[in-house]
């Protein structure tokens, strides 16, 4: 992960993540801006780049989606993506 600091003092994390997770976070992070959702869709890019409010609004999505879910797979594969997210911050 690195951390890169934009002109207006916001931190923008980079978090590596495989097609896999980028897809069950574009299906649960229903309020992702336009321009997370393009990172996420985009299956050539490896990494996105995320403020620091976004991820742990990121995780409380995941989160709220695993303790919901009636699929165990689905929901000890959110658990494990929500985990690792969660060492990020």
């Amino acid at each position: 992960m690195s951390i890169n600091h934009l002109s207006i003092g916001k931190e923008i994390m980079r978090i590596e993540l495989d097609n896999r997770e980028k897809h069950l976070i574009h299906e649960y992070w229903y309020t992702a801006s336009k321009e997370m959702q393009s990172q996420l869709l985009n299956t050539r890019r490896k990494t996105i780049d995320i403020e620091y409010e976004q991820l742990q609004d990121l995780v409380g999505f995941l989160a709220a989606a695993c303790n919901h879910c009636r699929n165990k797979t689905l929901a000890a594969e959110l658990d494990q993506l929500c985990d690792r997210l969660e060492a990020e911050i």
